[in-house]
């Protein structure tokens, strides 16, 4: 083959892999878009003392962001997060979630796809300068104590309050869940979410230094997590009027998602890699330089 030919075929690759990775990414955006929006209105907690409610959604968002970047992290976590707020009777946050959830999945796939990028210790640098404000924040409130009302869904009436680490309930006949009950508060010393919080920064700064690409994962996760969390607080407090202490209430709550998210996420990801099913970025890329290097070879 002359060289004129050889120039040739390889544009022509180039633009067939383009539009294959444009369906690829296409199909990635509705799949995922349709995952976020069921696990988000399917699999949630009611919280009545802020209107808001808990979800398992992060999941899915960290997922389109981790396998398939950025942009599908965006559209998929901003439109599914938000139509399930349509559909559950949230409207009223539908917007904040479309902005607060496309960032949140933007951010989660435009860090791990170029934390390869960053040097450990700026890596190490940043994850500290996170705990730090997780570990300050939790400390502020480590006196006090949350009371968090929850909906039980499907079931109406009275209230029954559940004290942490307590078998002490209010109503002697709790276990019966009864259709008389409708609410039951949990009542969280602040000690315990600022151990919680010392636990999670003592992982996540393991994670950072012993298991290379999870530990991007996690930091990328996090980083994200905390958009959704300020956000959120923000928006409810300022916003919608429910002032700080009533926006605060659901701080733990998103925490616990952008948790549970990243620790559903990473394993998944991580052993679809191990499968061969998906790949990193330097793992393509050196598998397109090989295919261009024995076309010239041939």
């Amino acid at each position: 083959m002359s060289n004129e030919e050889i120039q040739e075929e390889i544009v022509l690759r180039e633009r067939l892999v383009k539009e294959v990775n444009s369906i690829r990414s296409l199909a990635l955006i509705v799949t995922f878009t349709g995952l976020v929006f069921l696990s988000t209105s399917i699999f949630y907690l009611n919280i009545a003392s802020s209107s808001g409610f808990f979800n398992i959604g992060e999941a899915f968002i960290y997922l389109a962001a981790l396998i398939g970047g950025p942009i599908t992290g965006a559209i998929s976590g901003g439109v599914g997060a938000a139509l399930a707020d349509l559909a559950l009777g949230y409207g009223i946050y539908a917007p904040a979630t479309f902005v607060l959830k496309a960032a949140e999945g933007f951010v989660a796939g435009y860090l791990f796809h170029k934390s390869k990028k960053f040097k450990k210790w700026i890596k190490i640098s940043i994850v500290g300068i996170l705990c730090a404000f997780i570990l300050v924040f939790s400390g502020l409130y480590i006196t006090d104590t949350f009371t968090i009302e929850t909906t039980l869904y499907g079931i109406s009436g009275s209230h029954f309050s559940i004290p942490m680490l307590s078998l002490a309930i209010q109503d002697p006949n709790y276990y019966l869940l009864r259709e008389s009950y409708k609410f039951f508060a949990l009542h969280i010393p602040g000690y315990v979410l600022f151990i919680l919080a010392l636990i999670l920064s003592s992982l996540m700064l393991l994670a950072i230094i012993k298991f290379g690409e999870k530990g991007a994962m996690a930091l990328s996760c996090s980083l994200a997590g905390l958009i959704i969390i300020i956000g959120y607080f923000i928006y409810q407090a300022f916003i919608l009027g429910v002032g700080a202490g009533g926006a605060s209430v659901e701080i733990p709550f998103n925490i616990a998602q952008v948790f549970f998210g990243a620790a559903i996420a990473i394993p998944i990801v991580s052993y679809l890699r191990q499968l061969g099913i998906i790949h990193s970025d330097d793992e393509e890329e050196e598998d397109m330089d090989d295919e261009e290097e024995t076309e010239l070879i041939e």
